[in-house]
């Protein structure tokens, strides 16, 4: 019985990862194939972005970015825009106002920025990379 338990908890695990990296796949502006020697750092320098935006959009990798294997698909996040002033990384409980607000622009202009926010800015998941535009004068 504990076999098929540890069997049943396994599959849930594989199940909430492999959906967790469909849901990171949507916001992909490529896949990438990793290759033996490859590391986080370059894999985010290759494709210019940053190495927090690699790791958020493919959740299976782990924080030290130890855990790649060859033929591995990594989704490649789109580049930040080079209208941004900054980049913030989307905490739990942020809401785009709150965010806005932080860095002295419009929930409008965040959202601009950020094609990935919805209109009610309700789909903003921790960990996601935001770009902060300049704010108008």
């Amino acid at each position: 019985m504990f076999a098929r338990l540890h069997v049943f908890a396994l599959v849930t695990a594989l199940g909430a990862i492999m959906g967790a990296k469909v849901w990171a796949a949507t916001s992909c502006q490529a896949t990438y194939t990793v290759v033996s020697g490859d590391n986080c750092v370059e894999i985010a320098a290759k494709f210019n972005v940053s190495d927090a935006a690699l790791l958020a959009a493919n959740p299976a990798v782990d924080a030290n970015c130890d855990n790649l294997f060859i033929g591995q698909q990594l989704c490649i996040p789109a580049a930040p825009s080079t209208d941004c002033q900054a980049e913030y990384t989307v905490k739990s409980g942020d809401v785009c106002i709150s965010i806005a607000n932080m860095f002295n622009i419009t929930a409008a202009q965040l959202e601009a920025a950020n094609s990935d926010i919805d209109p009610l800015c309700d789909n903003l998941q921790p960990g996601e990379i935001l770009c902060i535009p300049f704010a108008s004068s």
